[in-house]
């Protein structure tokens, strides 16, 4: 049986510590969607045609990643497409603490499905879609 997990986030923009997380969890799974959704609490830099580019890109050397655009939970994609698995970054307490309460909820919208999660590697730590976006306003990178 295949193992397919999925990668949810914004991505706005995809940035090194997302790919590291992309990468590793590739050589975990089978296969990884790389999900990017349209977060109604967040304000995107990138349009959503723009992240799957960039991430795409980005993924170009690993075939058993995919990316896809979708608009609802998380949990609805992986219900509707019977994926099991979550990936999840965590750089710190602060994340892990956030995660594992997004993870019991999606495990209680959808009983079975389970979270892994991959801590960032520590040059990865202070890297962030917010932190890159106020550098490209600076023109920085």
């Amino acid at each position: 049986m295949e193992r397919i997990a999925v990668f949810a986030g914004s991505f706005d923009p995809f940035t090194i510590g997302h790919k590291d997380i992309a990468e590793r969890a590739c050589a975990i799974f089978d296969k990884i969607i790389i999900l990017i959704g349209n977060n109604v609490n967040k304000k995107t830099h990138f349009s959503a045609e723009e992240r799957v580019e960039q991430t795409k890109k980005a993924m170009a050397d690993f075939p058993q990643a995919s990316v896809e655009i979708w608009d609802g939970l998380t949990v609805d994609y992986l219900r509707k497409n019977n994926i099991k698995f979550l990936v999840r970054g965590v750089r710190g307490y602060s994340d892990l603490e956030s995660e594992q309460r997004i993870a019991w909820t999606n495990a209680r919208l959808l009983p079975g499905v389970e979270t892994v999660f991959l801590s960032s590697k520590p040059e990865h730590l202070s890297v962030s879609s917010s932190l890159v976006r106020e550098l490209l306003a600076f023109n920085i990178c």
